[in-house]
């Protein structure tokens, strides 16, 4: 069959500190190969040494060699590799340039100068092959996550990319859209495509994957088959799980008093308005999840209750007026970037008035030590990882004094080890104030919270996690609520 891949890496380096280490494999074509490991073990630098990104965009220093279909990616002219490999990124968003769908997916035959009737052929036959040809004239700022998922990867199927390259495609997305990807996969496995990815989550892959690939520390210390993924290794990698149907719940009970109410709030964005008002109340020591399909409405009631949207209807306990929610409310949106306004790690944290307040620093430190961030502290915050700013975003938000806490979709992209320690911190945070957590992400919230509010366009219903693990998760896969 022959090999699609042949990495020979002795040594790289984006400056003096060696990145990668001794990896080397092979893949054959029309393998499925995942790599795995913690942030920071060198997955992201692997996957730009396979796509040509290192050394076109990224400069570094390899020892060692890469090929692809048996010529070094070094001789392969800039944008050749487009014709043979196909990227998909963690946001696709950042590689979509044009409005409409058909107009995305062909945009890569365009650049590459396909004729204009052979162009049109490719691009019908992409969106046949992933079930996309519904979406023909929808823009692409409509489609949900899986759909837009899918759009990149057909973008590689007009010029029949014989390597298709996934790094974390499935960080952002429910669990539908999860389904969609997989689907997806599969098709271009039939195909005969060889395909990598990079990815934490690996429950959905295990039946696709051929092989395992475990980073640590920049260096392969494991590759295994999936015959081969047990609760032994996983624990010993610290790797996500590979099953949730093992899953149960690790939160305490609770049984404190009732400290925030929402009664008849109405949500509304620009699209719909959810048929049925948003009522539930919070206790002390409560961390209640909102799940429920991308575009329900989840985020927009996190903006209603802590006052970034006025609420038309209904009322909640702790603000009639988006100014006192405000000042009653702390809450990390998904894009905590937009959260950040000092030049240091330790200034966002920091604020003139607190510089004196020894307990306050002592808080501070604590929490940077536990969220492995002590050691950035004088970084600016835009220069961290995504990961490293979640992290940073959810301290900003711990720290302050508030009646309630929302965090949106707080460990996305997070690997286990630091998928842990943030549930540690919002397990400690519930005990000063109660914790709303609206998130995709299955381990996060079996291992800290208590409670779940399941929303769906008709109706929403509130209800215990120790006892309906496989409610919960059925309604992940199916977005039904059992009446």
């Amino acid at each position: 069959m022959g090999k699609a891949l042949e990495i020979n890496i002795n040594q790289f380096s984006y400056t003096d500190q060696a990145i990668l280490q001794d990896v080397n494999f092979t893949v054959d074509k029309g393998e499925t190969i995942v790599i795995t490991g913690l942030s920071g073990s060198g997955k992201t630098t692997l996957i730009r040494l396979i796509n040509g990104l290192i050394p076109q965009i990224y400069e570094g220093t390899l020892t060692g060699d890469i090929k692809i279909l048996g010529k070094s990616v070094s001789d392969y002219q800039t944008g050749e590799l487009a014709k043979y490999v196909g990227n998909v990124f963690q946001n696709p968003d950042d590689q979509f340039f044009a409005n409409e769908v058909e107009n995305e997916i062909a945009l890569v035959g365009e650049n590459t100068g396909m004729e204009r009737s052979c162009l049109i052929k490719r691009v019908e036959y992409a969106m046949a092959e992933l079930g996309l040809s519904a979406l023909k004239g929808r823009k692409i700022r409509t489609l949900s996550g899986g759909q837009k998922q899918k759009v990149a990867i057909a973008s590689t199927l007009v010029y029949d990319s014989d390597i298709i390259i996934l790094d974390e495609p499935t960080a952002n997305l429910d669990f539908s859209s999860i389904q969609e990807m997989k689907t997806a996969l599969k098709k271009l496995k039939e195909q005969g495509k060889t395909i990598v990815i990079a990815e934490h989550r690996l429950s959905y892959l295990k039946e696709i994957m051929d092989r395992l690939l475990i980073l640590k520390a920049g260096r392969l210390e494991k590759i295994l088959r999936p015959d081969e993924l047990n609760e032994k290794v996983r624990t010993e990698n610290k790797l996500r799980c590979f099953d949730y149907a093992n899953l149960k719940s690790e939160a305490p009970g609770i049984g404190g008093d009732v400290r925030i109410k929402a009664d008849d709030v109405l949500i509304k964005n620009k699209e719909y308005r959810l048929k049925a008002a948003v009522n539930f109340s919070l206790s002390r020591g409560e961390c209640m999840a909102v799940i429920g399909v991308n575009g329900i409405g989840k985020t927009t009631m996190a903006k209603e209750l802590i006052g970034l949207l006025p609420i038309k209807s209904g009322e909640v306990s702790f603000g009639r007026y988006q100014r006192e929610r405000l000042k009653n409310t702390a809450a990390s949106l998904q894009n905590c970037r937009s959260m950040f306004f000092y030049e240091t790690v330790e200034r966002e944290l920091i604020p003139p008035k607190k510089e004196s307040d020894e307990a306050y620093l002592d808080k501070v430190k604590e929490y940077l030590m536990k969220l492995e961030l002590w050691d950035k502290r004088m970084r600016n915050p835009h220069d961290l990882s995504g990961g490293e700013k979640q992290r940073l975003a959810l301290i900003v938000t711990i720290l302050k004094d508030s009646k309630l806490v929302v965090l949106d979709e707080p460990t996305a992209g997070l690997d286990y080890k630091r998928m842990a320690m943030v549930s540690a911190v919002i397990e400690e945070k519930t005990k000063e104030a109660p914790v709303i957590l609206i998130t995709h992400d299955l381990e996060l919230l079996f291992k800290v919270c208590n409670t779940a509010y399941l929303m769906t366009e008709s109706g929403h219903r509130k209800i215990s996690v120790g006892g309906n693990e496989d409610e919960i998760r059925g309604f992940f896969e199916k977005n039904i609520i059992r009446t």
